[in-house]
């Protein structure tokens, strides 16, 4: 059940909401940008919805079971001696949950597990304004188990060592102990913010109203310029942390830790300057701010770092199938339909019914098919047969004048034939002769010029080959470079020879036309 609603959650889910009952604030994270929302008007059935419980309403301890017990009767056993270990009231009902220890691994006998209670009644109580804005909370866990999601989310390093958290908070603060990532130990604390404010009021002596006390604190810090307030603050907070120390003292030695490397302190209503330097001095351990942001808009406001927390652990929530030991929801969102009782009835009911109207539904649907198939062919029959005559007729009429230009087209080839005869013999007498009788003179001139006489003249295509005898090379060379320089002719010879009969030299020259025109 719980997988199949996480994978609906994951499939539809489009902003995580964060929701405080006890400050009634909710803040909306989507898209890496937090804003506050709210929650009277903004309920969608594809938001997810995760929310905490305070520390105080946690009832929590360390229970051993036989290995013995079956994993069938695993938590009814948790859940019998978790009313006798942890002194559970057995007339009020409580949502337990539970998780293995890491110490349990090297437990042979036993199975070691950390279990925590919280009273359903209480939890009705303090979410009882909330369930008549909104139908259901996808998520909800307790303050401490929180921070683990700094650690999986890589925001706090696992370097190994173990680390105190502190958080104040308006109704509640709590101490809480990790180490490498994983839940030790948490506590309550006494010294909540309003209870310090009380005390604060009883030792001055006179009243400071919530909100001016906040105010100095977020705006002094403990380092405030009244002198009276200052004595206050130094008694009160030197109390605080005397009574946290032994607290922390504690856990070390619940949890066998030998020492805490790192303190993290913070409030619901931001950093308070000067903390850091009390747990320095009592605890003797380096304190930082706990202060971390998520979204790309922190900066801008001041997000309480719990709902920065929720918006981690939403999102660890919604991409795991194995952390339900830490939700303590009893408003959980509804399973589909399908998944559901009446929706297996009444899927099962409209199955009967389907196949009951089956067998007519198909008499009357085949009837009908058939029906419309016989009409729409008729109509397409009577179509096609119009355009079918339509067409015949065409084919007629374009035959007939298909033959006729066919007749015509074949007198006018005769005409265009002899046509074409006549401009060839026109053209052979008025321009080939002449272009001849032109390329005759120029080579003759040439010949002449050059001292070189023309035995013979051969033409094929734009080549003419001429047979040349000449007194020397140089004659020859001369006539040709002379024929050359005209542009109208390429020129070449393979050799030229010595005739020794006539004491002469002989040349065949290839010569190619280039200027169609010739002459020069």
């Amino acid at each position: 059940m719980a997988k199949s609603r996480k994978e609906k959650i994951r499939n539809s889910s489009t902003s995580i909401i964060t929701i405080d009952p006890y400050s009634a604030t909710s803040y909306k994270f989507s898209s890496n940008e937090i804003v506050e929302n709210d929650i009277n008007r903004s309920f969608k059935k594809n938001n997810f919805y995760v929310s905490y419980v305070m520390a105080k309403d946690i009832v929590s301890g360390t229970l051993e079971i036989s290995r013995s017990i079956p994993e069938s009767d695993l938590r009814d056993a948790l859940e019998i001696k978790a009313y006798e270990d942890l002194g559970l009231d057995s007339s009020i009902n409580y949502k337990i949950n539970y998780a293995e220890t890491v110490a349990s691994a090297s437990d042979q006998k036993n199975y070691i597990y950390d279990v925590f209670a919280v009273s359903t009644e209480a939890m009705l109580q303090n979410f009882s304004p909330l369930r008549r804005k909104i139908s259901y909370i996808d998520y909800i866990t307790a303050a401490p188990f929180l921070i683990g999601a700094l650690y999986r989310k890589g925001i706090i390093d696992q370097h190994g060592g173990a680390e105190c958290f502190i958080y104040f908070q308006k109704n509640d603060a709590f101490l809480a102990l990790y180490q490498n990532g994983h839940y030790l130990y948490s506590k309550s604390l006494r010294y909540s913010l309003r209870e310090i404010n009380e005390r604060f009021c009883a030792m001055l002596g006179e009243r400071v109203d919530e909100t001016t006390f906040f105010a100095m604190l977020q705006k002094d810090g403990l380092n405030t310029t009244d002198i009276k307030y200052q004595q206050q603050f130094m008694k009160l907070f030197g109390e605080i942390f005397l009574y946290i120390n032994d607290i922390s003292v504690y856990a070390k030695r619940y949890c066998n830790i030998s020492q805490i490397s790192r303190v993290y302190i913070g409030t619901d209503i931001g950093i308070i300057f000067g903390m850091n330097e009390y747990a320095k001095s009592y605890m003797g351990v380096e304190a930082l701010d706990f202060n971390f942001s998520v979204a790309i808009n922190s900066r801008e406001q001041y997000i309480d770092q719990v709902h920065t927390m929720m918006i981690l652990a939403a999102q660890l929530y919604m991409e795991s199938d194995s952390n339900e030991s830490s939700n303590f929801t009893i408003f959980k969102r509804p399973d589909p339909l399908s998944k559901r009782p009446v929706g297996k009835f009444l899927g099962i009911a409209a199955v009967v019914l389907l196949i009951a109207l089956l067998y007519p539904a198909y008499q009357y649907g085949f009837g009908v098919y058939k029906m419309v198939a016989a009409n729409f062919k008729t109509e397409k029959y009577t179509e096609v047969k119009n355009t079918a005559d339509a067409l015949r007729g065409n084919i007629a009429r374009l035959t007939q004048e298909r033959d006729a230009a066919r007749a015509q087209l074949q007198n006018e080839i005769g005409i265009l034939r002899v046509r074409q005869e006549l401009i060839n013999e026109i053209r052979g007498k008025r321009v080939d002769y002449s272009m001849k009788a032109a390329i005759v003179s120029d080579l003759i001139t040439f010949a002449n010029n050059n001292n070189v006489k023309i035995e013979k003249i051969a033409q094929q295509n734009n080549t003419i080959v001429l047979s040349l005898i000449g007194p020397d090379e140089k004659h020859f060379t001369e006539l040709m470079n002379a024929i050359a320089n005209t542009g109208n002719y390429s020129i070449k010879t393979k050799e030229i020879v010595k005739d020794a009969n006539i004491s002469r030299y002989r040349s065949d020259i290839n010569m190619e036309i280039l200027n169609q025109k010739g002459g020069k």
